[in-house]
């Protein structure tokens, strides 16, 4: 969940240009819980314990073999919807875990939902 908190650490400059982020993650309730009230997070953070939402938005990492307990996890994924609810931007793979990464996503985030900056 290292990327909820670096989305946090964003979330102020997410906030004043119109958008807003909520996560979904596997984990059980309690540890959502735990690590929102230890991490101080200040955005949604949905559990989905039996994965119905990644299943639906087909987001189950299949890459592990059967019986891992990685098998069937979120494949991490971005996805930018403006005030409307359009789709604007999906970032999607096994990464988007660096610090770096995350903040090319919120500037870009940011700069398609108020149109380019004027240099």
């Amino acid at each position: 969940m290292h990327q909820a908190v670096v989305w946090n650490e964003n979330i102020e400059q997410i906030r004043s240009n119109g958008l807003e982020v909520v996560s979904v993650t596997t984990d059980d309730i309690a540890t959502v819980q735990r690590f929102a009230k230890i991490r101080k997070i200040d955005f949604p953070l949905l559990a989905d314990e039996s994965r119905e939402l990644i299943k639906a938005f087909g987001l189950s990492n299949l890459r592990f073999p059967e019986g891992s307990r990685y098998r069937g996890t979120a494949i991490p994924m971005v996805i930018v919807a403006n005030a409307e609810g359009v789709v604007t931007h999906v970032y999607s793979g096994h990464g988007y875990t660096e610090d770096h990464e995350i903040a090319t996503i919120v500037n870009n985030a940011v700069e398609a939902a108020d149109g380019p900056k004027s240099q």
